[in-house]
């Protein structure tokens, strides 16, 4: 029997990695790398326990017919799309304790034991079509071992063998398959069927029928509740993806049009300034000739500076917008890259503060396009401080709803938040 087990580890190892090596070339996304605290897990499971047998691999010899219920409760944490491990303390039976035999040496009854096992989840379908943030239904085997308690003392058994004393602790291996459902983002629910095998005390012949003290069928039920990735795993896994292979070369060119567009806005800035100066000098030359009764050109001067004063936001405007389909207001995955975009010049240049301005179509009432373009800023906002670190007051907010419209009023281009440099 021991060949048989060993034979079977073997082949499940090759299995097992044939499986990883067939994911590995699917063209899914890979799992995130992240540190030790993300993704745990806790839950509970009440179970159903059959004693399949009472002695060693031999199911001709002492069978049982009990069968009670229990409880396990347990630790878990995702290691890669394919892997968990889990610390898990069962109690697989609550119900009337071992009592006699009859004289075939069938038991009536159930040995009472603890179990505190490490387990090994492997995920077969995450495996074999690759991983999928989505995927909602998981089917997966385990394995593994740990220590059992024999508690048939303190559950006043009447039989008193000396392999089944109360106290006694032995090796305890568990198998078997599982699948679960995930609900919203943390919740699950799971069922197992496996065995769990029960020696009597950890010994080079523990893995002989003769030390083996009883194996039992178990069925689970159970939920367990999932507490996801760190902040600070968040944060890494942000600023990698702002430089993955994928869109490096996008975010270098937008990069650089966004650097040059902060050069030219620099320049255009002196050049305004020397143009307001200007007008200044004239204005106060035509409000001396006003006194004369010439005030046609003071008033045409003044509002000349008046409009550029007013206009000259447009010449801090970052050269691209976020765009939105009619209603939304959270940013899709393609537009994603420009706020990406947005965050590393304000990384790369710290003395650089902006203006996010959301905007809207004609679609709908003037009340609701100006909450929605506020929604719409306020979610980039959130975004550049939450998810890339940006401090938050190097962003301001304004929103316009559909008071400024480019071209046809139902145009997508109305549809946008857009970026401004702040002069202090």
């Amino acid at each position: 029997m021991l060949k048989k087990v060993l034979k079977l580890s073997v082949v499940m190892s090759i299995v097992l990695t044939s499986i990883t090596a067939i994911a590995q070339n699917t063209g899914k996304p890979e799992y995130p790398r992240y540190g030790f605290w993300s993704n745990w897990s806790i839950g509970t499971s009440i179970d159903l326990n059959n004693q399949a047998q009472m002695g060693g691999f031999n199911f001709g010899e002492g069978w049982r017919v009990s069968t009670n219920t229990g409880m396990d409760f347990f630790a878990q944490q995702k290691l890669n799309h394919a892997f968990d491990w889990r610390i898990r303390l069962g109690f697989p039976s609550f119900g009337a304790p071992r009592v006699a035999t009859d004289g075939n040496g069938k038991g009536f009854g159930m040995d009472r034991h603890a179990t505190l096992t490490l387990d090994l989840l492997f995920s077969l379908n995450n495996a074999i079509m690759g991983y999928d943030p989505d995927r909602r239904f998981n089917l997966y085997i385990f394995a593994g071992g740990g220590l059992g308690l024999s508690m048939n003392g303190l559950m006043k058994d009447t039989v008193s063998i000396p392999y089944t004393d109360y106290g006694t602790v032995g090796i305890t291996l568990d198998g078997g398959l599982g699948m679960n459902y995930r609900f919203g983002d943390a919740h699950h629910f799971f069922m197992e069927y496996g065995y769990d095998i029960n020696g009597d005390a950890p010994s080079p012949k523990v893995f002989f029928s003769s030390d083996l003290h009883h194996t039992n069928r178990i069925f689970r039920l159970g939920y367990f509740y999932c507490f996801g990735v760190t902040a600070a795993d968040q944060a890494v896994a942000a600023q990698k993806a702002m430089l993955t292979q994928e869109n490096f070369g996008a975010l270098n060119t937008q990069v650089n049009n966004l650097e040059n567009q902060v050069a030219a806005s620099r320049n255009n800035e002196k050049k305004l300034e020397n143009r307001i100066a200007e007008l200044e000098d004239q204005l106060a030359e035509a409000q001396a000739n006003q006194a004369k009764g010439n005030s046609a050109a003071a008033d045409s001067l003044q509002a000349v500076i008046d409009q550029i004063k007013a206009d000259q936001l447009n010449f801090y405007a970052m050269p691209f917008s976020v765009q939105y389909e009619v209603n939304d207001w959270k940013v899709s995955d393609t537009e994603m890259d420009k706020v990406k975009a947005v965050a590393r010049v304000l990384k790369d240049n710290s003395d650089v503060k902006i203006m996010v301005v959301g905007f809207a179509d004609y679609t709908g009432s003037d009340q609701y396009n100006m909450k929605l373009s506020e929604k719409r800023a306020n979610e980039v906002k959130r975004l550049l401080v939450k998810s890339y670190g940006i401090d938050e007051d190097r962003i301001q907010t304004d929103y316009k709803g559909k008071s400024v419209a480019f071209g046809d009023i139902q145009y997508a281009l109305n549809r946008r938040v857009s970026f401004y440099r702040v002069m202090d």
